[in-house]
């Protein structure tokens, strides 16, 4: 049976999961006209971070735009389905036309989690254990096992590099001393001429040959290192979709905060063990050139490597700063609230021992763009759009959980700044803003690192009949925005089976029951002003009709 006829009969939560890996990026409308073709392809021959292989991105790309008209050439007698077709073709072309390698990535990631939701139902649903093909979680750990074992040895190869070095020099010193001593000429008596010739030669012997066996085991070890590098990049995408699938969660109603921090401890060990393998590799690398010789090692190979390392470094904890408990979405200035940042590599590095100082501020979404462009720069005081009271703050450790993290639990809005560009037809309850959480501290005394997180959208209101609109402000965002997506990109419509999904969902998580279809058609019918012989399933939903109505 296809993937996508399995993905058909999931339901309850991993039916929502899966409603969820589709949006602006991929809409699930095309993965479903094109399940056969889709599952046919070799997406995972593809290294979506390998410029090289743009070009085979590119044909995968093109043979789906293929796809996609040649659906469209099938059905020409039904004017409805061809619009669509048509709709979603312009929309992929122009969404991927420029980067076919992000298309390769979206859909390597979205089949790889269809798989893993339809092994996690049947596995539920099963009477007995079945074999199960290994999940991302189980691989990400095997990766991150064969890492610290590379790691390992590099390491001991160092180490015995050392070692061999030592002993190197002391016989490099005493052909030294030899050829000195031969310089001398009449000086010695012709007996110990004959006796420094030999050893003399035989410690060249020896020097060259441990010369030249250093210099092998230095290539070996840049490349084990190279090897090794690209090993972790690998584990950091896949680490950086399961955080990005935990973090999608925040926004999606689900309120089980249990379930969501045991999944934030275990993508934390990951990211634990991720930093310190790079910390270890890039300490062998910054040491290697200042031990050997020159004429052993071309030192700018390592200089290199050291800076590769260091810049991962840097990106995992860039990723690994991250909202633990989101800020209220909608907030009312003058009222209390809270949030909570976590530095998932707190307990590593020695980070924890600095207490590393947090800010927050609430910045407009044109600043947000330039923040998420850049997540490691730093930040100016100035990027600001309002004040803030209680919003600075040290990260506190907890040894026996090892989480490093920061709570602010007495924050309080006292000053907004809007945005003068806004034009006259949007709403204040439309308008969208993010706390900013930055911080800046040194690893090691010698590396900086500045980091801030964005939490999710927020509407500011000042008064209580805005609540509703600046709800569905906020349920329009969570409930459609793609997952990459630049701040606070949204779609402006959506087709009416979408949104009753959403509503359906949002309705469940706080009630505990779902809408009724009699409930939904209702809704829709609202929504849209049409009678009950009109045929919602092919109807859009523009953005105002939701939040004007509310």
């Amino acid at each position: 049976m296809a993937q996508w006829e399995k993905c058909m009969r999931l339901n309850g939560q991993f039916l929502e999961q899966l409603k969820s890996l589709y949006g602006h990026r991929l809409p699930i409308e095309v993965r479903h006209y094109l399940a056969n073709w889709m599952e046919a392809q070799s997406w995972s021959e593809v290294d979506p971070d390998s410029p090289h292989q743009e070009a085979d991105a590119r044909r995968l790309f093109e043979g789906m735009l293929q796809a996609l008209s040649d659906l469209m050439a099938r059905h020409t007698q039904n004017f409805i389905t061809k619009t669509q077709l048509e709709a979603l073709y312009i929309h992929m072309r122009n969404e991927y036309v420029s980067q076919p390698l992000s298309l390769v990535r979206v859909i390597q990631h979205n089949l790889f989690r269809e798989a893993e939701l339809i092994d996690q139902q049947d596995h539920l649903q099963a009477p007995s254990p079945l074999p199960q093909t290994p999940s991302q979680k189980s691989q990400v750990q095997q990766i991150l096992q064969n890492i610290v074992g590379k790691t390992e040895a590099i390491e001991a190869t160092f180490r015995n590099l050392s070692s061999k070095l030592e002993n190197f020099k002391v016989q490099y010193h005493e052909a030294f001393q030899l050829d000195s001593v031969l310089r001398q000429g009449n000086r010695i008596p012709p007996e110990q001429v004959a006796k420094c010739k030999e050893r003399k030669q035989l410690l060249d012997q020896i020097c060259n040959r441990d010369a030249d066996a250093m210099k092998r085991t230095c290539m070996e070890m840049n490349q084990r290192s190279l090897d090794t590098l690209g090993q972790i990049r690998t584990v950091q995408s896949l680490i950086a979709i399961e955080l990005s699938n935990w973090k999608q969660t925040q926004r999606m109603f689900i309120t089980d905060d249990d379930r969501g921090k045991t999944e934030l401890n275990s993508i934390q060990q990951w990211f634990e063990t991720l930093a310190e393998v790079l910390w270890r590799n890039r300490q062998v690398s910054k040491q290697l050139p200042t031990i050997l010789p020159q004429n052993l090692i071309a030192g700018d190979q390592f200089m290199s490597l050291t800076h590769q390392f260091t810049q991962q470094l840097l990106i995992v904890i860039q990723m690994s700063f991250v909202l633990e408990k989101q800020p209220p979405q909608v907030i009312k200035t003058a009222n209390r609230f809270s949030s909570t940042v976590r530095l998932l590599v707190g307990s590593k590095l020695q980070i924890h021992l600095g207490f590393p100082e947090v800010q927050v501020s609430i910045i407009n979404e044109k600043q947000a763009k330039t923040v998420a462009a850049d997540p490691c720069k730093s930040v100016p005081p100035s990027l600001s759009s309002g004040e803030i009271l209680n919003h600075q703050k040290s990260m506190e450790f907890n040894a026996t959980t090892g989480i490093l993290s920061c709570a602010f639990n007495f924050m309080q809005l006292r000053r907004i700044k809007r945005n003068s560009d806004k034009k006259a037809s949007e709403m204040v309850t439309e308008e969208k803003f993010s706390l900013l959480f930055k911080t800046h501290f040194t690893i090691g005394g010698e590396l900086e690192a500045t980091l801030n997180a964005l939490s999710l959208p927020v509407v500011v209101i000042v008064h209580v009949t805005q609540q509703p609109p600046a709800e569905a402000t906020i349920f329009w965002d969570n409930s459609f925005a793609a997952n990459d997506r630049e701040p606070f990109v949204i779609p402006e419509s959506i087709p009416w089976p979408r949104l009753s999904e959403a509503l359906n969902c949002y309705f469940h998580a706080n009630t505990g029951r779902g809408l009724t279809p009699p409930n939904l058609d209702y809704l829709g019918r609202k929504l849209l002003g049409v009678g009950p012989e009109e045929d919602l399933s092919q109807s859009q939903i523009t953005r105002t009709q939701l939040c004007r109505v509310c």
